[in-house]
């Protein structure tokens, strides 16, 4: 018997598919150059050196395995390390990862969801935790979770200072650590901190203070004297800057403070100078500021839903945007300089990084507090690499962009294979 032919109804539902089939291929293909690991284009000359790159990695087995970033810190020979939601990973011209270790938490992460992070006058490497922190020495990680030590494991920041390792902590305020001995500073205790919760930490090494945060208890700054340490409010809620809830250093001196409206710049000698504002970025509107890095050469960087917006010389002088390849998405959730000279950013769906791979000029180290190892230390040094990762996930091809298209429309129509 003679097959039968499919039916008028049948007919029109084929074509219909076919085309648009058609039209989300044609939609996704200027997507499908940014989807790959790595993704290089010439970046603008406004606000940075010119000719340059900019790298961007898609989340994926074998690039960075989050673009949600918590905190990034340079290594100790020039590797980048970054505090993410899925782990810690670290670049040095290429991409590993470490993940929780279930097992044995002496040999991996306590946790995939990272903090904080900072090196310690030893070449340790501090890892925070929302339940704790762990301490790697190149070796093994020793974990800290005593709350007779910790009075809140919910760890906010970190911060070296000279020999201490200063600890942001949940309700808790501020922790030290020197040599073996904790100290508490009780919130409100008798010339303690007036606050329960700093959000972050960032030290002025020009001026030898340390400052703190807060959302809702104001601006503080901490100096010593002897033995003795100070607390002092700078900048009550109710003040003009009181609720910059964020705060980053500044490598030329003093620091920034921010939240999403509004960035100063603040040091003991000018206090405050505003610097940006929603106001100065495309008249306001919703574009909020996400993060703030400055530069050694003078320039700051501040991330807005809106892309990156250069200051320099007193005014804004270009934006960076999803147009000059800064990301696939023009909100950037956080920017960082590192000690090489390249801004990295991260959007949504990506991270980044501006380099320029063309200048033979010497690097000047960004991160002075970041220590380089000590010979007696003994520690080796925080190289993360794949075989050494108990918890990395096995490294496997991603399906390109077509073959996910193929399979959302299978789904949809049976008569449609699932790859092409």
């Amino acid at each position: 018997m003679a097959e039968r032919s499919p039916s008028g109804a049948l007919m029109a539902l084929l074509m219909r598919s076919k085309l648009f089939l058609v039209l989300l291929i044609i939609c996704f293909l200027p997507v499908s150059a940014a989807a790959g690991t790595i993704t290089e284009t010439q970046g603008s000359s406004s606000g940075l050196n010119d000719p340059g790159v900019i790298h961007l990695y898609r989340p994926e087995a074998g690039s960075i395995h989050s673009a949600t970033i918590n905190d990034i810190i340079n290594g100790p020979h020039g590797e980048v390390i970054f505090a993410t939601t899925f782990g810690l990973s670290v670049y040095n011209g290429s991409w590993s990862t470490r993940h929780i270790n279930r097992d044995n938490f002496s040999m991996g992460l306590m946790d995939d969801y990272v903090t904080a992070l900072e090196y310690d006058n030893a070449g340790n490497l501090w890892i925070g935790f929302a339940g704790g922190i762990q301490v790697y020495d190149g070796h093994v990680y020793t974990l800290i979770r005593d709350q007779d030590l910790l009075k809140s494991l919910r760890i906010k920041d970190f911060q070296r200072w000279n020999d201490d390792m200063w600890v942001s902590t949940g309700n808790a305020a501020l922790h030290r650590y020197n040599n073996g001995t904790w100290t508490w500073f009780t919130p409100y205790s008798r010339n303690g901190p007036g606050f329960y919760e700093a959000d972050s930490l960032a030290l002025d090494p020009a001026a030898d203070i340390l400052f703190a945060a807060t959302e809702k208890e104001g601006l503080w700054e901490v100096t010593t004297t002897d033995d003795t340490v100070n607390f002092k409010k700078i900048q009550d809620p109710g003040d003009p800057f009181g609720l910059l809830g964020h705060v980053r250093r500044d490598p030329l001196g003093g620091v920034f403070f921010y939240n999403a409206s509004q960035v100063v710049h603040y040091d003991p000698g000018n206090g405050f100078t505003p610097i940006v504002s929603i106001n100065d970025i495309s008249g306001g509107g919703a574009y909020a500021i996400n993060d703030v890095a400055g530069s050694p050469k003078g320039a700051v960087y501040v991330a807005t839903d809106n892309g990156i917006y250069v200051w320099e010389n007193d005014r804004i002088t270009s934006h960076l945007s999803a147009f000059e390849g800064f990301g696939t998405t023009q909100g950037v959730d956080t920017v960082f300089y590192d000690a090489r000279d390249r801004l990295w950013f991260a959007t949504h769906d990506d991270v980044g990084y501006y380099a320029d791979e063309k200048s033979t000029e010497s690097r000047i180290a960004f991160n002075k507090e970041t220590p380089t190892l000590s010979p007696t230390t003994g520690h080796a040094l925080v190289t993360i690499s794949p075989s050494q990762t108990p918890g990395e996930i096995p490294q496997q091809s991603s399906p390109s962009i077509l073959d996910q298209i193929y399979r959302f429309l299978s789904g949809l129509f049976p008569f449609i294979p699932a790859s092409h």
